[in-house]
């Protein structure tokens, strides 16, 4: 009892004040919940700001939290970190990112989890049916390093000021480590992301997070490129031949009555009408010349840094649905 009043302390909420609730079962987190939760993760009291934070961002209406934490894609909830209290708690943002050797984002990440099996019933087999999952379902927080980025920190570019903390949550698949030792130029360098990001095995219209190894986000700033300019030639390369996802039984005829669907597979055009929808879910003349993008624009491309000093090693991270999944949603954390 006495550490979880301790954990509690470390926030600024009362007790029973609802940090998460999940409409689809009814289910509420409330602070106290959290710190039960937070402690059993290994937490310190001066994480508990960035836990509680976590939670309500996976908990807002827009993230849809029931459908990454039940479904068989298998999402990891991503926290990405910005601000002051970044090194206020020790939270890593360097070498070895996602993997072990920090308490804050090890455990951290693992609150959040704690919290969806504990409070949301979210256990393997029984509501979260991931086919598979991976170890990112264990833990998955991180600090951007913002001193090695070229451009503003990733929470200032979506709306807060630089000495504002913030923490950004995604529903993520597994990470793709995309590696380029050999091109320092950026149309060069950022060929191997569009490649990963068109991949059949993970093409979607969802969103992508990838986070830029110093190595190569010192490459787009010594040329020159904006974030704005990086996310818009990702997106306009990070695309395929509509033939090419039909062959690959990527197109699903049940989904092509979604206008949301039609527009990601045919851009501006009528696509097909839903009587016609299982002969349009095969190959069809003019098919190889319809180019299908990952995500529905540039702005669903989310870049950020993290790292060692060296190396060409980055990660994209795709959305875990076939479809839409969450946005990304990004929420102060009290001083």
């Amino acid at each position: 009892m006495a550490l979880v009043e301790r954990m509690l302390a470390g926030g600024p909420w009362r007790a029973d004040e609802v940090l998460l609730h999940e409409p689809v079962r009814d289910r509420s987190v409330t602070a106290w919940h959290a710190a039960i939760n937070a402690v059993m993760a290994g937490c310190r009291p001066e994480y508990f700001p960035v836990v509680g934070t976590a939670l309500a961002a996976v908990g807002d209406p827009e993230f849809k939290l029931h459908g990454p934490a039940t479904s068989t894609g298998g999402a990891a909830l991503m926290i990405v970190v910005n601000g002051p209290v970044r090194e206020a708690i020790g939270l890593h943002a360097g070498g070895n990112l996602f993997g072990p050797g920090a308490r804050a984002n090890a455990t951290i990440g693992r609150a959040l989890r704690l919290v969806l099996l504990n409070c949301l019933d979210c256990h393997p087999g029984v509501l979260d049916q991931s086919t598979q999952g991976w170890a990112g379902k264990y833990s998955l927080c991180f600090a951007e390093h913002e001193a090695a980025s070229p451009w503003e920190p990733l929470s200032v570019s979506r709306g807060f000021r630089a000495e504002q903390s913030t923490v950004t949550a995604f529903a993520a698949e597994s990470g793709h480590n995309v590696v380029v030792h050999a091109a320092s130029e950026p149309e060069r360098l950022l060929l191997s992301f569009a490649d990963a990001m068109a991949a059949l095995g993970s093409l979607s219209a969802g969103r992508s997070v990838i986070v830029f190894a110093p190595e190569h986000a010192r490459y787009l700033g010594l040329a020159g490129w904006s974030r704005a300019r990086t996310q818009t030639w990702l997106y306009e390369h990070a695309c395929r031949p509509l033939a090419d996802l039909k062959r690959a039984g990527k197109v699903e005829a049940q989904f092509l009555v979604n206008a949301e669907t039609r527009r990601w597979l045919y851009g501006n055009a009528a696509g097909p009408t839903p009587d016609a929808a299982d002969a349009h879910a095969r190959v069809l003349p003019g098919d190889d010349a319809i180019s299908v993008h990952r995500g529905l624009g540039p702005e669903d491309i989310l870049l950020c840094v993290g790292g060692g000093a060296a190396g060409g090693h980055s990660a994209f991270f795709p959305s875990w649905s076939r479809g839409r999944s969450v946005p990304f949603v990004t929420k102060e954390v009290p001083a």
